[in-house]
């Protein structure tokens, strides 16, 4: 009795539990009264982008230029690694737009210090010398390494800055080797979602260059000469595409070891936008990857938003040093190769700053500016380039149309297995409607609880869980059967029939559940959706199917409600 007592409150709790779970689906809650919204659960039935409508992008990996950019770290590596072993050259630099590094010897004789100071320190392989010049190249297994890991670290990326937007339930998967698959539920901006996802949020500090010998009227000259050759920032041509020709064709024209970049101001007498640049070092001893918080900020005499950073330890012993031995030279803070500002340092910095989004702007937009700073710094950087190659939004009318005709499908589908257990078992086909019921209930219960979304492949599961779970009930009952027909009483066909029918349902609904398994692990998208929901319905209708149908009998003819059990 003690047992029987316990079973019969677990159920009941596991049913009413159950109910109260899944409410939301059932019981609107603009329509409830105030009470009953209180008394309901927090969490509602996720719905994925073919329920409740939502973008689909497709995003395009530079993996070739995170290649080229580790030849360019390399070259900056070796530079400081030849002055620090006190190895003559005349130049390091990478070759072109290729993972090539040429090394330019004063010395020919330093030939062989130079190529174990290069594989040692870099990894890289001799491709090719002659003239005084050493040319290496990364091997192919680092190559590789290089553009999955880039695709893997953008993923990684985007899914930690779609989390700080506020968007739930997102698929972000890899498609191919240089294409990732972004799926985004109910987002009505498109265009500030693809902008948080596509900002390359890159934070370097560089000394601004004060050489005698190229000010800024020589700067100004040399980007004017860049224009007439045809390297020009217009609306074919991205900024960062802008900033890369034109480096690449100032080399030689400009001091060695610098690069050229812009702060975009406005005339305060005009309200003319302009672009100013600036001598830049090459080398940024201070990055963003050292980044430790940032958020907004307010001006307090005129409430203009600004981004303020902090930096972690690492960050603020670089930052310290370099403020410290620059004292009275410009500090230009770079995000995404754009100069925000460019401060004079007045004293060490240690582990705090601010990015300044200049002035006669609404404050709205400066503080939209501010707050996406903020959240792509504090998500991470990506670290390669993307490009948006497909979009497509999913109305919430086909999300509707969807919803309506799973419900039509689950209905039908729903109605017929119960008819025919009805006509065919009776009184056991009536109990095993009942766990039918009761699975589908729990199964919704379950996949609100774990968070799980629901795709229109995951109505198809539910739809499929039902017929599975009266397949179990069959099998039980054409067992039962047979042993009322071998002369067994009620009783004795109804424990003799659970317990011969048990391994077979377990075998039928394991083999299931291993292709479920396989689905999760390898699919995608719809797919995946699929099998969440399949192997949660593979678990709840064995237990409804042969724990709950088995008690409901046995509390029947416990009680004396039961005496012919009817089959």
């Amino acid at each position: 009795m003690f047992n029987a007592k316990w079973r019969f409150y677990f159920v009941i709790i596991l049913i009413l539990g159950s109910l109260w779970v899944t409410s939301p689906i059932y019981i609107s809650q603009t329509k409830a009264p105030y009470w009953l919204t209180k008394l309901m659960p927090p969490k509602d039935l996720k719905l994925g982008l073919d329920l409740q409508g939502g973008t689909h992008l497709v995003l395009g990996v530079d993996v070739e230029k995170v290649v080229v950019e580790q030849a360019d770290r390399n070259a900056i590596k070796l530079d400081a690694v030849f002055k620090e072993k006190n190895i003559p050259f005349d130049s390091v630099k990478r070759v072109g737009d290729t993972s090539r590094v040429s090394v330019k010897l004063k010395n020919v004789s330093d030939e062989d210090k130079v190529r174990e100071a290069v594989i040692k320190y870099t990894g890289m392989i001799f491709s090719a010398s002659g003239n005084g010049e050493i040319v290496f190249d990364l091997n192919d297994e680092e190559k590789s390494y290089i553009r999955k890991n880039a695709v893997s670290q953008t993923i990684e990326a985007i899914r930690n800055r779609i989390d700080e937007f506020g968007v739930n339930e997102t698929s972000i998967q890899a498609q191919g080797s240089d294409r990732i698959v972004v799926q985004l539920p109910g987002v009505k901006d498109v265009t500030r979602a693809k902008s948080i996802i596509g900002r390359t949020a890159r934070l370097e500090f560089k000394i601004v260059v004060n050489d005698p010998n190229f000010g800024k009227d020589r700067i100004y000259s040399a980007v004017n000469q860049a224009n007439e050759a045809g390297v020009v920032y217009d609306e074919k041509t991205s900024y960062a595409d802008y900033v890369d020709k034109l480096n690449v064709w100032l080399e030689g024209k400009i001091p060695s070891d610098t690069m050229v970049l812009f702060e975009k101001k406005v005339d305060p007498s005009t309200g003319k936008k302009f672009m100013e640049p600036y001598l830049l070092q090459k080398a940024s001893p201070v990055t963003g990857d050292d980044l430790k918080d940032a958020y907004v900020g307010y001006n307090n005499e005129f409430g203009e938003p600004y981004v303020s950073f902090q930096m972690n330890t690492n960050g603020a012993r670089y930052m310290e040093k370099t403020t410290g031995e620059n004292i009275g030279k410009q500090l230009a803070i770079v995000l995404d190769k754009n100069i925000y500002s460019a401060p004079v340092i007045q004293a060490k910095i240690s582990d705090q700053g601010q990015i300044t989004l200049g002035s006669g702007r609404p404050i709205s937009e400066l503080q939209q500016e501010a707050e996406d700073i903020a959240l792509v710094l504090r998500a991470g950087a990506l670290p390669a380039q993307l490009t948006f190659e497909e979009e497509r939004v999913v109305g919430p009318s086909l999300g509707n149309d969807s919803i309506e005709q799973g419900k039509l499908s689950f209905i039908l589908g729903a109605l017929i297995v119960v008819l025919f257990m009805l006509i065919y078992y009776r009184f056991s086909g009536a109990v095993a409607d009942i766990a039918v019921v009761l699975n589908v209930v729990i199964l919704m219960a379950l996949m609100m609880l774990f968070g799980a979304t629901l795709t229109l492949p995951g109505i198809a599961g539910i739809v499929l869980t039902v017929g599975m779970s009266v397949d179990a009930n069959v099998i039980i009952n054409e067992r039962i059967r047979e042993e009322i027909r071998s002369g067994n009483t009620g009783k004795a066909a109804l424990e003799i029939g659970y317990d011969k029918a048990l391994w077979t349902v377990l075998d039928a609904n394991i083999t299931t559940a291993i292709a479920g398994i396989v689905l999760l692990q390898y699919g995608t998208g719809p797919v995946k959706g699929f099998a969440v929901t399949l192997l949660i319905g593979i678990a709840t209708s064995v237990f409804t199917g042969v724990y709950i149908t088995r008690w409901i009998f046995e509390y029947l003819i416990e009680k004396g409600y039961l005496r012919k059990l009817s089959i």
